[in-house]
């Protein structure tokens, strides 16, 4: 059942992030430094970023880090990469950067590629 649910869910993302027809992904909130909840107007997702690892004592930093990368409202691409636990994991690209959000933390410094 939820091998069903995990692969619905990464359709239903394809279809999300790929369809001309549909509202653009957005930052509705970072709530750890590698989770974020993203909306599209009509649903809310979370959102784990893949591939990234973070300190534990860099825990706080990176938050910071990351709710100026990523500021409530943000336009993003999402490239989904699996599920854990009914969660989405994906790779994070903000619309004003073709950086991903994962490349950006670990040249500050502050993740390690965990792929």
């Amino acid at each position: 059942m939820n091998k069903f649910f995990t692969k619905i869910l990464i359709f239903l993302m394809f279809l999300f992030c790929f369809h001309s027809g549909v509202e653009a992904a957005e930052i509705l909130q970072v709530t750890s430094s590698t989770v974020l909840l993203i909306g599209d107007h009509n649903r809310t997702y979370t959102v784990k970023l893949a591939c990234t690892e973070i300190s534990p004592d860099l825990e706080e930093e990176s938050i910071k880090w990351l709710k100026k990368q990523l500021p409530r409202h943000t336009k993003v691409n999402l490239k989904p990469k699996g599920s854990v636990d009914g969660v989405l994991v994906a790779k994070v690209i903000p619309f004003d950067s073709n950086i991903e959000i994962t490349e950006k933390y670990i040249n500050q410094g502050l993740a390690i590629n965990n792929c």
